[in-house]
């Protein structure tokens, strides 16, 4: 009988060092570390990771930091959400974005966008350069700072947002309309810009646009400089969430008054 009380015991501390361990970050405790310059956790389309901000021994405030790379013409989203409740990522700089120089770019806003309040927040850029761009995230807490614990934690994801269209085609009879609608009920508009590519994907044109909630464009792609009696493919990036914009091209035949639908799509998740 009293074996049996020790083994119980036993186990129950092995369990409660299991789960105390399995609380750190191994990002932040193995070599290097996830701070600013060294991080290696890079953030993919589709990553989805937990983390805690526990005080580092010194006592030292955890900053997580991450790396993000740009493609060239796109967009992307990251989200913070199921925070612990001395993170308080209502504090809207606990998620930012820098350069690879460190000069801040961008804070976070609320998930969903227009409430005066919440717990889940989000970045959501364009990179409307022409070259990769190397970028970092940061999420810390200004609120338990050195007295985090294992138990403040939250959780992360990544998306792209680039929306890719297939097929237009303003050439051999045929004229597109490219239809885009802002889904959301946000307090802020939605910008992005629409790039046009041949078959080949060389840029013929691009576009702007800026779409306030439950709005729609309706573009007439010959319009557009570079666009005219040609055809190819669409990519749209934006400075909205993922799925936030429905879109599609639809190739008119004025002759025959046949019309083809080509949807935006997104990566999927």
């Amino acid at each position: 009988m009293r074996r049996s009380i020790w083994l119980s015991l036993a186990l129950g501390l092995a369990l409660a060092g299991a789960r105390s361990a399995l609380a750190t970050d191994y990002w932040v405790v193995t070599a290097p570390p996830d701070s600013f310059g060294f991080t290696q956790n890079e953030l993919i389309h589709g990553t989805s990771q937990q983390h805690d901000l526990q005080t580092i021994p010194g006592p030292v405030a955890d900053d997580d930091w991450y790396i993000v790379i740009n493609s060239p013409r796109s967009s992307y989203e990251a989200v913070v959400d199921s925070p612990s409740q001395n993170i308080h990522m209502y504090n809207l700089t606990n998620l930012a974005r820098f350069d690879i120089g460190g000069s801040l770019l961008q804070v976070s806003e609320f998930a969903t966008v227009g409430a005066t309040f919440g717990y889940s927040t989000a970045l959501r850029w364009q990179n409307t350069g022409t070259t990769f761009d190397q970028q970092y995230l940061r999420v810390q807490s200004q609120f338990c700072a050195v007295s985090c614990l294992a138990s403040d934690q939250y959780h992360i994801r990544f998306y792209e947002t680039t929306v890719s269209i297939p097929r237009f085609n303003n050439a051999s009879g045929q004229v597109t309309v490219l239809i885009i609608q802002n889904s959301t009920s946000w307090t802020r508009d939605i910008a992005g810009t629409a790039y046009f590519h041949n078959a080949a994907g060389t840029l013929l044109g691009s576009t702007t646009f800026s779409l306030a909630a439950n709005a729609a464009l309706v573009l007439y792609t010959a319009t557009v400089p570079g666009v005219a009696g040609v055809g190819g493919t669409i990519k749209v990036a934006h400075d909205g969430g993922y799925g936030n914009l429905a879109m599609k091209a639809v190739a008119l035949e004025p002759a025959t008054g046949f019309s083809f639908d080509t949807p935006g799509l997104y990566k999927p998740k």
